[in-house]
């Protein structure tokens, strides 16, 4: 079964198919600096996932390292659309996924 990974409210991450369950996430008052909540997949997948696009209301899901079961990213730019979010697709296979809510990415 796929999974799938998108925002929903304006507080929760919701992860549906292989791996189920929500990850509470509020964005931090500093938006530009908040790089939203990562989701690191048992296969190495990492997703950002924050609320609040340039556009409005709308979730935004950005891969920071693509795995074995990445599969793709539907973009989203509707904050009227159900999910009113982008949508991340992992292939079949993922076993478990971890949530961080304070991370950064050194290079």
């Amino acid at each position: 079964m796929t999974t799938k990974v998108y925002g929903q409210s304006d507080d929760l991450i919701e992860v549906e198919g292989d791996v189920t369950g929500e990850v509470g996430y509020i964005c931090s008052r500093d938006e530009d600096q908040d790089p939203g909540c990562l989701l690191v997949f048992n296969d190495g997948t990492m997703l950002a996932v924050k609320y609040g696009k340039p556009q409005g209301g709308i979730w935004a899901v950005t891969v920071v390292q693509q795995g074995p079961l990445f599969d793709r990213v539907e973009i989203c730019t509707d904050d009227e659309a159900k999910p009113y979010s982008d949508v991340a697709y992992l292939k079949d296979g993922a076993k478990r996924v971890f949530s961080c809510k304070e991370w950064e990415l050194v290079r």
